[in-house]
């Protein structure tokens, strides 16, 4: 897994309304730091509660303050079926996670 930069912008998803702030783009200099939008020319994040695709292209520089409208925007909503595999792959994730603390826990209590 390559590296990174956090980009500073935040929507509403545009299938579920999520809140949505967790945008990268590896357009930077990918250095694990956090960068305005405006600073790369491409950025994109999946929403943490539907797993809707937003994506921002910057194809053409203006010669101009950059605004947000200046970016293509490309949005891919998951059918149902994807919608489905990604809720039951983070619940494979989460009894991953939080199963191994509950079994930890009773092992310790049961003295063992």
């Amino acid at each position: 897994m390559g590296m990174y930069d956090d980009i500073k912008f935040e929507i509403k998803c545009p299938n579920c309304k999520n809140k949505m702030d967790n945008f990268q783009s590896k357009n930077g200099p990918c250095i694990m730091i956090e960068l305005n939008f405006y600073q790369v020319d491409r950025f994109y994040a999946s929403c943490l509660n539907c797993n809707t695709w937003v994506e921002f292209n910057l194809y053409n520089r203006p010669n101009k303050k950059i605004t947000i409208n200046d970016y293509n925007k490309t949005v891919k909503i998951p059918t149902p079926e994807e919608q489905e595999a990604h809720r039951k792959k983070y619940e494979e994730f989460a009894k991953l996670i939080y199963g191994s603390k509950n079994k930890n826990a009773n092992q310790e209590g049961d003295g063992k």
